[in-house]
């Protein structure tokens, strides 16, 4: 008997969790719709030949969670289209967030609010009136409160993300056609309740004329759509991704030929029906499917962000020294990451390092501020040009131009933690692994006098534009002399050309290992002992 309840309790406990929840978007009624009355319908049979709803006034989110134990922290608001007048709710909206469930995406279907129409099919007035004055009229004035109840959804789900188990930097909107006029406008005049962290608008209608300053901290964006589109919506498509492009933000568009307007789920044989999977590919590109690697201890890291001068948004964890003194100051070290832990996650930088600072004799031995930042998938620490036909692949460092932005972002948060008085400016460090190593070469470069000491691990730097400027910097390098990713030569030749500057350094070059080389130099027992015990050398 007990198992037989046991087994009931738990089918009927997953059936419950299955259930897609239904949210109001607002507490009162929508702002800007007060006097509204008409009722919202739903018809299953409308002249676009799939289930729509219709006169939405009370704007509502449905909730569609993952399998206990699959989501992966990732949300998305989802948009359906319908041109104002309707929502294409089953291809463009449920159907959609039960594809990307399976992914571990948690998703939430957003009812915003339409023209109100008392037409039994209201598909079909839309398509007779579309291109009037009636037309341009009706959804004129219902556009701005759809785009307003687009950026209300990511404020509530930004803001309720502890209790769907959400991460930081992990929350997007994805619309299609009228939805994809939502998507796109949340991209722009956002605020940092209701930024998105990714966008995806397919076959959005969005003229330039809609379109505003692209900010410098722009989430990247995902655009589908056909060439073939009947409303002629494509170039809308070709103008968002280009205004991307030329801002220099991450943008991925798939124009395919044939597909038409409004193909959402719908299977029609044709190479758009997998603009879904290739959406999915680009979210794992994004790292926005991978599930959080959680390590417990990690949780002493505090998740902060740093907003630069230029507007760069830097995520980073923060481990204080143990037993904080305000009053006292502390050393500092800065630690880069290496790219396979790049994305938003704010968690995937601590992979490698951060245990090393944890452990208790550690903490105890070395009381510091620990900073590990995470640059966005789309960047770089360091300034390189990567060639790729060959192995290794071959890194050219340049410092000619300006140094990346996440870099400048990653400097100039130690540099304010020091104005504040926080940390110790005599005892300020930096360290990093692979593309973090270069990023630890140029920041010497870059920010002379800041550092007393670094430790870049298979890392490498610009030898011709090293100078003296980094004679303040002791140095201690490391590097696996089989590294088939990045060439053991980019740092004997580091090595070579600051013996020249008569810069201290020590150089620990690792028989027969791979690009793995930080578990040795991690492993060296005198590895923090080394760099706590410089200081900056004084003038």
């Amino acid at each position: 008997m007990k198992s037989t309840l046991f087994i009931l309790t738990f089918l009927v406990s997953g059936w419950l969790y299955a259930q897609p929840s239904v949210i109001p978007l607002y507490e009162e009624t929508a702002p800007g719709s007060e006097q509204w009355s008409r009722e919202e319908g739903y018809l299953e049979n409308s002249s676009w030949n799939t289930p729509i709803v219709y006169n939405v006034r009370k704007p509502t989110l449905t909730v569609y969670r993952p399998e206990p134990g699959k989501a992966n922290g990732t949300a998305l608001v989802i948009c359906p289209g319908g041109g104002f007048y309707a929502l294409s709710i089953q291809s463009e909206g449920i159907r959609v967030a039960e594809w990307l469930t399976k992914k571990g995406v948690t998703c939430f279907v957003l009812k915003y609010r339409l023209v109100q129409t008392g037409s039994p099919d209201p598909s079909a007035e839309m398509n007779r009136l579309m291109g009037t004055p009636e037309f341009q009229q009706k959804t004129g004035e219902v556009i701005p409160l759809a785009i307003a109840d687009g950026r209300a959804a990511i404020r509530y789900v930004r803001a309720h993300a502890n209790e769907f188990g959400l991460l930081p930097g992990r929350i997007g909107i994805m619309g299609f056609s009228a939805g994809g006029t939502v998507a796109a406008a949340a991209l722009f005049n956002y605020t940092a309740e209701n930024k998105p962290d990714f966008a995806a608008p397919v076959y959005p209608f969005f003229p330039r004329g809609m379109q505003g300053k692209i900010a410098p901290d722009a989430p990247p964006v995902f655009i589908a759509a056909a060439s073939d589109d009947q409303l002629g919506l494509a170039p809308h498509s070709m103008d968002l991704y280009n205004s991307w492009l030329s801002a220099k933000k991450p943008a991925e568009l798939h124009l395919y030929a044939k597909g038409g307007h409004g193909f959402g789920m719908r299977k029609q044989n044709l190479p758009s029906d997998e603009w879904i999977s290739r959406f999915s590919e680009w979210l794992q590109m994004q790292g926005l499917l991978d599930k959080p690697r959680y390590n417990p201890a990690f949780s002493l890291f505090e998740v902060k962000e740093f907003k630069s001068a230029t507007g760069q948004v830097l995520p980073y964890r923060i481990l204080f020294p143990e037993n904080y003194d305000a009053a006292k100051k502390y050393p500092l070290f800065l630690f880069l990451h290496g790219a396979g832990e790049r994305g938003t996650d704010n968690e995937k930088q601590l992979t490698h390092g951060a245990s090393l600072f944890l452990k208790a004799e550690n903490r105890k031995n070395y009381p510091a501020f620990i900073v590990f930042p995470q640059c966005p998938q789309e960047s770089f620490w360091a300034a390189s040009r990567i060639d790729r036909s060959v192995q290794p692949p071959r890194f050219e460092l340049d410092y000619s131009g300006e140094a990346n932005s996440p870099l400048k972002a990653a400097n100039e948060l130690v540099q304010q933690m020091v104005r504040e008085g926080t940390a110790d400016p005599e005892r300020i460090y930096i360290g990093g692994l692979s593309m973090g190593g270069m990023g630890t070469f140029e920041s010497v470069f870059r920010y002379p006098g800041l550092y007393a000491a670094a430790m870049p691990i298979c890392g490498g730097g610009d030898t011709k534009m090293y100078d003296k400027r980094v004679r303040g910097t002791s140095f201690r390098i490391f590097h696996g002399a089989a590294d088939a990713v990045v060439d053991v030569r980019l740092s004997q030749e580091m090595v070579t050309i600051l013996k020249k500057l008569k810069v201290p350094v020590r150089y620990h070059e690792y028989p027969g290992v791979n690009h793995n080389s930080w578990d040795n130099a991690f492993a060296e027992p005198d590895f923090l002992e080394w760099i706590f015990g410089i200081r900056k050398k004084k003038k």
